[in-house]
């Protein structure tokens, strides 16, 4: 951590940085309620980074540290202790405040208690505990692991080499990418109470002297980034190297799409209003044996503040390979092609990717074309590896091939994502809506929303309608293809996103309906022609065109689907967003 930077924080107070904190939304502003300083006295601050130590009861299974965990203490840092809750023992007494101090601590901040209170403050040493008591900690508590992440409350987690501030006003943690950031709030924050305080001594009161009163005023936030068109969708796409921990991603996100915007817009971001361009995408190095980077996927709520990470999205999923071999995470096999195995974290699924490349990047320009994008584009293949069971592990997570709801029939199947379909003619309407004529219908979405909450809780996925996510399961309205089609389709798809029609069909939803067709009895093998159009796959008939899903099926179940896609880098550099 840059030395300039820690002094320049040192010059604030656990109350400016705070304030820095809730500005910049991170969970609770970083304050960790109900410790306080025992010793030495009243002044005293402290600024250092992490050591953090989790705590078990005596008798726990879990592994015992190689060292005693005062001796991991460090010079230039503060300890933080994290104690099973209720326990009525202390975890941190004298003598090993003694130890700390002749290891360079800058003192301890314990989520449990200590003792021995005045010989801490004999040799001026800085701790801050929830409480005190006489008992020691041997038969009741100790060290479990060292250096590990421990969470404070809900999203607030301490990780190593975070930086502790403590002083009498109590103690706040600041994440490292935060820093500084939360430094320039607090000069800012500074030079606007030097203001008021001068404006009020000088006995003015009214904001119309220039003062502006608890006001900020700060510039935009800026990261790496690249936006990308994957299949018929479009996403922010980052490089998770460059983010910060995962519990400040929401906030992020929501800055640079553009959401919550009540005009429905997005205007202020990278958003486009509906839900296949509200997306972001974040690519990392793999944790899986099997895949060469790891990919997570966020669907953002248009108008709400909802980042929802329970599903993938098939289209983007085109869009990954290319990004991992531009942003150098992979090396295209040969000069002209690459293959990318992409572990998808959302469903634990296998993705395969198959391009050309031209001079180390993803190839652009080409001759394919897929319905819902216009013009043509390099082809892409994408191999999905036993894509049923994504979410419940189960491929019909009812064991029904139809289920009823609302006394409509719906087949409810887990393949690549969670889905449910409904015949559109138990519903009234025609086969063959336009995603406009869905919209405007009176109460068409709202009962299909309906149907979907009730199978996410029978499948699952939710224990309460009201707590089923917004983009899983997918529901979708089928029917038989009519017989004047343009081509020829063996059947008709059009599918609801994040409460809104698609204007084509997710990737995933093509998975899911090339499997049901092959479900006796189900509501998709009801609607599907009897002809196939071809012999190499289920093509499904969307808003915008046509779909091929080319699948291998082992006993009725699908065990590798594949499709082809586009895409596209749009631009990459720097994206930015504001508090």
């Amino acid at each position: 951590m840059a030395s300039k930077v820690l002094q320049n924080l040192k010059r604030f107070s656990t109350c400016d940085i705070g304030d820095a904190l809730v500005k910049l939304k991170h969970p609770y502003g970083g304050f960790l309620d109900g410790l306080k300083m025992f010793s030495p006295e009243p002044g005293t601050s402290i600024y250092g980074p992490a050591v953090t130590v989790k705590m078990v009861e005596t008798k726990s299974p879990e592994a015992t540290p190689s060292m005693h965990f005062a001796d991991a203490n460090k010079e230039g840092h503060v300890m933080y202790i994290q104690q099973p809750k209720g326990l009525p023992s202390a975890c941190w007494g004298g003598l090993m405040s003694t130890r700390a101090q002749k290891l360079g601590a800058l003192g301890v901040i314990i989520d449990g208690r200590m003792r021995d209170t005045q010989e801490h403050r004999d040799i001026s040493f800085p701790v801050f505990a929830r409480g005190t008591s006489v008992l020691g900690s041997n038969s009741f508590t100790r060290a479990s692991e060292i250096n590990v992440p421990l969470q404070f409350r809900g999203d607030l987690w301490i990780h190593p080499s975070d930086m502790m501030v403590g002083d009498e006003n109590g103690v706040v943690v600041v994440p490292s990418s935060l820093m500084e950031q939360v430094v320039e709030l607090c000069q800012e924050r500074y030079e606007i109470d030097e203001k008021t305080f001068a404006a009020l001594r000088a006995g003015r009161t009214d904001t119309t002297s220039g003062v502006r009163y608890k006001r900020y005023v700060s510039k935009q936030h800026s990261l790496p980034a690249a936006y990308y068109r994957g299949g018929t969708s479009r996403a922010v796409v980052f490089n998770q190297s460059h983010l910060p921990p995962r519990p400040q991603w929401d906030n992020i996100f929501r800055g640079v799409i553009g959401s919550p915007d009540s005009y429905g817009r997005q205007l202020d971001g990278l958003g486009g209003g509906i839900s296949s361009l509200s997306k972001v995408c974040v690519v990392g190095r793999s944790t899986h044996p099997d895949a060469d980077v790891d990919y997570t996927f966020a669907s953002l709520g248009v108008k709400n503040t909802d980042v929802d990470y329970s599903s993938n999205c098939g289209n983007m999923i085109s869009a990954i390979g290319p990004f991992a071999i531009d942003q150098k995470l992979v090396s295209p096999q040969t000069p002209d092609s690459a293959t990318v195995r992409i572990h998808n974290t959302n469903t634990g699924k296998i993705i395969t990717a198959t391009f050309p490349v031209v001079d180390g990047e993803a190839a652009s320009s080409g001759d394919f074309a897929i319905d819902g994008v216009s013009g043509t584009a390099a082809r892409i293949q994408l191999d999905f590896v036993n894509p049923a069971g994504s979410v419940t592990g189960k491929m019909l997570p009812t064991g029904n091939a139809t289920d009823e709801f609302d006394g409509v029939q719906a087949t409810c199947i887990d393949v690549a994502n969670p889905c449910v379909f409904v015949q559109a003619k138990e519903l009234g309407v025609r086969g063959d809506l336009t995603p406009d004529e869905i919209t405007s219908h009176p109460d068409l979405l709202k009962r299909l929303d309906s149907i979907r909450r009730q199978a996410g809780v029978k499948m699952g996925i939710a224990k309460s309608t009201d707590t089923v996510p917004g983009s899983i399961p997918k529901i979708c309205m089928v029917s038989a293809p009519k017989p004047n089609e343009k081509e020829p389709v063996d059947l008709l798809v059009r599918a609801i996103s994040v409460g809104q029609p698609h204007k084509a069909v997710p990737i995933t939803v093509a998975l899911a309906v090339s499997s049901a067709a092959r479900v006796a009895g189900s509501t998709v093998e009801a609607a599907t022609s009897k002809s196939p159009a071809t012999e190499a796959g289920t093509t499904i008939g969307h808003a915008s065109g046509n779909l091929l899903v080319g699948a291998q099926f082992d006993k009725n179940e699908l065990v590798a689907a594949t499709v082809f896609r586009t895409a596209r880098r749009l631009f990459d550099g720097k994206i930015y967003w504001k508090s």
